[in-house]
């Protein structure tokens, strides 16, 4: 299982995970979310939008647990 330490981000916008997971930060209705991906060749899903990047990888540790 990923900690924090093991997103690395690749931009303003992006963090890279464990393989296949990404987060990306959006703006949206006035604020900035965090949104879960995890992608599988052509196909992502979406697994949830948070508040806070350590938020959003607390709901990666919860998909996985």
């Amino acid at each position: 299982m990923a900690d924090a330490g093991e997103w690395m981000q690749k931009g303003d916008y992006y963090w890279q995970g464990p393989p296949g997971w990404t987060i990306c930060r959006v703006y949206v209705e006035g604020m900035w979310q965090y949104e879960l991906w995890f992608s599988h060749g052509d196909r992502g899903t979406l697994y949830g939008m948070r508040a806070s990047l350590a938020a959003a990888q607390d709901l990666y540790k919860q998909k996985l647990g």
